[in-house]
């Protein structure tokens, strides 16, 4: 079975609590720049997600 990515990243932030975005970028080689973009904007958007800036890079954090 397929996940879809909004299910893919949600899983994973629920195993690790956060990830760093080119980490997710890496495990989605399907996915463009742009949809990776939207994924996670609609998912901030929702409270899903938190988006963070460490230093040069940014981090995705579980936020429930």
């Amino acid at each position: 079975m397929v996940q879809s990515p909004a299910t893919k990243l949600l899983t994973i932030l629920r195993e690790r609590q956060r990830i760093p975005l080119e980490e997710f970028v890496a495990c989605c080689p399907e996915l463009t720049w742009n949809q990776v973009f939207s994924l996670v904007d609609d998912l901030s958007r929702h409270a899903l997600i938190g988006l963070h800036r460490r230093g040069v890079d940014y981090e995705l954090r579980a936020l429930s």
